[in-house]
């Protein structure tokens, strides 16, 4: 009985000499002497303290957004480039259809010049006596109505093809300044004006006016087809206005079939532009029904 006595003493004693060793290796800092009975606070320190982030903790959540935004303006700006590069190579190509186009618009002042000659010509013809010769003047000209379409198409294209420019600069011009910051700027001052950047880019729409640069670009295209499909006509050579017309028209077929059937899918995987737009329309096409109909019912009544 004693040995055994003995030993439930000595466990005892070094059970006390662990407990004192791991006391006296605690710093005070993570796990702090506290009065007995006292439950922690908050204004206490941490008995067991997380880790600290390396580096400013603003910068950490920066960088993240920083890295994201910069993302999405890459992307923005690649298409913005590739849109003003085939907008500038269009606008090329259709002014050098407008120079021969709008001579259609005016007089050929060598008809006037044969008119006047014919009809001295034919004075002479007529009597060899007749000493004054009274020249009828000239018929008035009038353009033919297909030059008038033809034109309007292709100086309504050029615009939209100059006007995609003029919105894809100032464009580039908003993501430039948008990802500028000073260097001397802490993190949370950054921090700071990010979010005052990005609620601007929104409050401004700014992803709406670069969406609307391919729209542009397609209504340019699509109203420059039409004139090439009219100028052809117009000339009556059907071996060469016959084969333009089939391929515009699988173009313009390709086009719309892009445009309507993501409407009519649920999920649509492919989707562009104008389908995004198409498929709002589709939405609200009761709302744009009701104001069709009071407008419509209005004219008559004022009628």
């Amino acid at each position: 009985m004693s040995s055994i006595q003995e030993e439930s003493d000595n466990l005892v004693q070094a059970s006390q000499q662990v407990q004192q060793e791991q006391s006296n290796n605690r710093s005070p800092k993570s796990d702090p002497d506290l009065p007995t009975g006292k439950l922690w606070d908050v204004q206490d320190p941490f008995r067991f303290a997380p880790p600290k982030p390396d580096g400013d903790s603003w910068a950490l959540l920066l960088d993240p957004l920083i890295m994201k935004d910069k993302v999405q303006c890459d992307a923005w700006k690649d298409e913005v480039q590739y849109l003003l590069i085939f907008a500038g190579l269009f606008s090329a190509v259709i002014t050098a259809f407008i120079v021969e186009s709008y001579k259609n618009l005016q007089p050929d002042p060598n008809d006037a010049i044969v008119s006047l000659l014919s009809q001295i010509a034919s004075q002479m013809d007529r009597s060899l006596n007749v000493t004054t010769v009274n020249l009828s003047p000239a018929n008035s000209f009038a353009p033919t109505p297909s030059s008038i379409r033809v034109n309007v198409f292709w100086f309504i294209s050029l615009v939209l093809s100059m006007g995609t420019v003029i919105i894809g600069i100032v464009s580039l011009q908003w993501l430039r300044e948008h990802q500028s910051y000073e260097s001397d700027l802490s993190p949370r001052e950054k921090y700071a004006l990010f979010n005052m950047r990005a609620n601007g880019l929104k409050r401004w729409h700014v992803d709406k006016f670069l969406n609307s640069l391919p729209l542009l670009l397609q209504a340019a295209l699509v109203l420059f087809l039409g004139g090439v499909i009219d100028f052809l006509h117009a000339i009556g050579y059907w071996a060469v206005t016959i084969p333009v017309v089939v391929v515009i028209a699988f173009i313009l077929l390709f086009l719309v079939t892009t445009t309507l059937l993501p409407c009519l899918q649920s999920m649509p995987v492919q989707i562009t532009t104008i389908s995004n737009y198409t498929t709002v329309l589709q939405k609200h096409h009761k709302i744009i029904w009701q104001i069709y109909f009071v407008a419509s019912s209005t004219v008559l009544s004022q009628n």
